[in-house]
């Protein structure tokens, strides 16, 4: 019995590790994107950053031997899926972001948890204790206080936010049915398949809305690093973290997390230099953190319990 409760122990701690590691590196997206959009508009940057996802997946898979069998009957539910994020998804998170800061896109994005375990109850039944709840609401207050300026007030492009709220509603979305394949396949295939679908997708987009100049390619040296990182990193692993987390913890609960990426954002703005860390966003760090511990209470004795048996 004690053995058996130290591996339940671990796999939880693992769960949330993957959680956090997702994070990080959709946290540093807002910067890397940022530093993209310099030289490429945001539909050219999501297309070559899925190619690179596609190819370092493919890649992966072939040297594992993962070779999952994706039946006909279910390419709706990963079209659907796919059509949320990251196509979607990342239009409105893209032009959200050339008319906004790193950190107040990263912001507005963690609006995610707040939205979905409205969406959970009612497609899924996934049941929230009074404490998690008090942990979301902590959380998102934390992130409004890293929004703010010295005189209380935002400040954003409307247009920005519009855009950037859009890709909280789609995230919501793909929050549901992502739920429902990690009932069928594995972590990886579900990231390999969405990454393939999404780039068809915006295959017509690129020919339609981008115009490639020779200037794009001759600074390719000022983009192609953070490029590279968000193919890797962000649309290929740090997505298939987020569906191994998803599969154990349920949409409500994993959601939350989502409260770390202006956090992380910050941090590396800062770093960067980009973006001054203010007393605001050192108080609203501190308060998202707090938020995040609460609303995972018992979440580590039960989730196996409450939630889908994924297919490991």
């Amino acid at each position: 019995m004690p053995i058996f409760a130290a591996d339940m122990k671990n796999k939880g701690f693992i769960v949330h590790l993957a959680g956090i590691v997702a994070m990080v590196f959709w946290g540093m997206s807002f910067v890397w994107s940022t530093q993209v959009y310099q030289n490429l508009n945001p539909t050219a940057t999501i297309f070559l950053r899925l190619v690179i996802a596609t190819i370092f997946l493919t890649t992966i898979l072939f040297l594992f031997r993962i070779n999952e069998k994706i039946q006909r009957k279910h390419l709706g539910l990963f079209a659907i899926a796919a059509m949320f994020e990251p196509f979607l998804y990342f239009i409105f998170e893209g032009y959200g972001l050339k008319n906004t800061s790193p950190v107040i896109g990263s912001g507005i994005i963690a609006l995610i948890p707040l939205v979905t375990p409205i969406a959970a109850r009612v497609f899924l039944k996934e049941r929230l204790t009074p404490m998690n709840i008090v942990g979301f609401i902590i959380s998102f207050t934390g992130v409004i206080i890293m929004l703010l300026n010295k005189d209380l007030e935002f400040t954003a492009s409307p247009k920005g936010i519009l855009f950037l709220c859009g890709s909280v509603i789609v995230a919501v979305g793909y929050s549901i049915a992502l739920i429902r394949l990690t009932k069928l396949y594995k972590p990886l295939t579900i990231t390999w398949m969405q990454n393939i679908i999404g780039m068809i997708y915006f295959i017509p987009m690129v020919f339609i809305m981008e115009r490639f100049e020779p200037s794009n390619f001759a600074n390719i040296g000022c983009y192609i690093l953070p490029l590279v990182c968000l193919g890797i990193f962000c649309s290929a692993g740090a997505y298939a973290l987020w569906a191994f987390t998803f599969s154990k913890l349920g949409a409500s609960k994993a959601n939350v997390y989502s409260n770390l990426i202006p956090v992380f954002t910050a941090i590396f703005s800062y770093l960067l230099a980009i973006e001054d860390m203010t007393a605001f966003k050192i108080i609203g760090i501190a308060v998202v953190v707090f938020g995040l511990v609460l609303s995972q209470l018992k979440t580590s004795h039960s989730y196996d319990h409450q939630q889908i048996q994924p297919k490991d």
